[in-house]
């Protein structure tokens, strides 16, 4: 049964019933009227099912209306009487024990409203009718709450319903597409409020939160990230990022760190007493041993801990740009199977292959411009971004996030995402300064520049596009 079934309408002395539902109302066994069709004209003594199941009778949910008797002329009163003898004959003796007597039911039940009808009043009970279609969360079959949108499908549900559904897989709980990220949709957020003023007895109510729940929540925040290493999206963040398309759509689960109130147990923490005394196996890296209530954070990569250092010098524990934890350096080895180097010193990383696909602005163009220069100096993508680095360290290239004063700029430690992103600006800028004779094929070499520049978005989508104009360059118009 719906959360408004059907509505019970008067006009000028009659009374109607209009279905709402999505599985119909049945009349007298043998009429049904469905969500789209005109409204049905009731009599006295009409059985209505809002729930009919043959097989389960107990299950059913009827009432019968019982209306005053009003005089009314010969022949209307004989038509109401053969139509209710026809109506009678189809209902046998067992049914009609299943019938119950519900008059009472449309002034206390929710599911009937009594109301009376015209035109525009139609119209407007129609329009609200499809508003809370769409607002209607299809987890709980409720008005949503605090709805979220998931990407790339766009779907939308109740918060703590998606909330209860991402722990068991992470798709979407109607198309099953793989969810990339989630966040808040503002157009939903305004429809959804203007409704609830219009019809405030549709608003959910809202059950007491759980202390424990909500204290995580204060401590805690939940991330998707979509990379083969490790990238924390935040949800007001860009999406330009990072190519989606070029990484793994590995997903991970990062809680905050540091957690204080969380008890954990690293590779440094002393193991359990055996006979009465203290082993100190896991004692590693000079020497050094987790004090009792030892403060822990956890890496973003493998998610597994290590205590809090990172007030000690020559301490590399996070990425200097992000500010993201991994323990790659600290333990000298990422404990995930498939890590490329989670943190590391820039000039220091080696990137996959796959991630560096259309680097430059994502344009395949640009792209194909510096992998025939690689092809033409015999060079590889490491060696481009040990000239990049080295460029770097010359002040020859500026990139984001990296101070120009810094000794050797090259020796910043990173992650894996913050390195990969610095690698794009530096390639971009050596597309830049290459010489026109480096261009290859040589019918790249004399195109016009797009007026949009590296900021054109119709690079991305056309490849005609990106192959008339030259897209390394700045942006010239608005």
């Amino acid at each position: 049964m719906s959360s408004c079934h059907c509505i019970i309408e008067f006009s000028n002395g009659h009374v109607y019933i209009r279905d709402t539902s999505s599985n119909g109302t049945l009349i007298n066994r043998s009429k049904k009227i469905n969500k789209n069709d005109t409204p049905m004209e009731l009599l006295t003594g009409d059985i209505v099912h809002l729930v009919f199941r043959k097989d389960e009778p107990e299950s059913n949910v009827i009432f019968q209306l019982d209306l005053p008797i009003i005089i009314e002329s010969k022949t209307k009163t004989e038509k109401t009487l053969k139509r209710k003898l026809s109506d009678t004959l189809s209902i046998s003796a067992n049914e009609t024990k299943e019938n119950v007597d519900l008059s009472n039911l449309m002034n206390k039940s929710p599911d009937v409203e009594m109301k009376p009808t015209n035109s525009n009043d139609l119209i407007t009970m129609k329009a609200g009718d499809d508003m809370e279609d769409i607002l209607t969360c299809v987890c709980c079959q409720d008005i949503m709450t605090n709805p979220i949108c998931l990407e790339p499908c766009l779907h939308v549900f109740c918060s703590d319903c998606y909330a209860s559904w991402e722990p068991v897989q992470r798709t979407c709980p109607k198309c099953r597409v793989k969810v990339t990220d989630k966040k808040k949709n503002v157009v939903i957020n305004g429809i959804l409020e203007a409704y609830l003023k219009v019809y405030p007895n549709k608003r959910p109510t809202l059950n007491p939160i759980d202390s424990t729940k909500n204290a995580m929540k204060t401590t805690t925040s939940t991330k998707i990230e979509v990379n083969r290493n490790i990238t924390s999206r935040n949800d007001d963040q860009s999406n330009d990022e990072m190519d989606d398309e070029s990484v793994d759509n590995d997903i991970f689960l990062v809680t905050a760190a540091p957690i204080s109130n969380v008890q954990f147990t690293c590779r440094q923490c002393p193991t359990p007493r055996v006979f009465g005394r203290t082993s100190n196996m896991n004692t590693v890296l000079n020497g050094f041993q987790c004090r009792p209530n030892q403060r822990h954070i956890l890496c973003q990569c493998c998610t597994k801990p290590m205590p809090d250092r990172q007030d000690e010098p020559n301490i590399h524990q996070s990425c200097e740009i992000c500010q993201q934890h991994f323990c790659n350096i600290y333990f000298q080895e990422c404990q995930r199977a498939d890590c490329l180097g989670c943190l590391n010193h820039l000039r220091d990383f080696n990137f996959n292959r796959q991630h560096l696909t259309n680097i430059i602005n994502n344009n395949p163009i640009e792209t194909l411009i510096i992998q025939n220069y690689l092809k033409a100096h015999r060079g590889s993508s490491r060696d481009l971004f040990v000239e990049c680095c080295q460029r770097l360290d010359r002040k020859e290239f500026t990139c984001t996030g990296i101070d120009r004063n810094m000794a050797v700029p090259s020796a910043k430690v990173v992650c894996y995402k913050c390195g990969l992103n610095i690698f794009r600006e530096l390639a971009y800028q050596f597309r830049v300064a290459m010489k026109p004779t480096d261009i290859l094929p040589m019918t790249l070499r004399n195109r016009e520049n797009c007026f949009y520049g590296k900021h054109c978005r119709t690079q991305y989508t056309k490849p005609a596009h990106a192959q008339k104009f030259n897209h390394a360059c700045e942006q010239t118009k608005d």
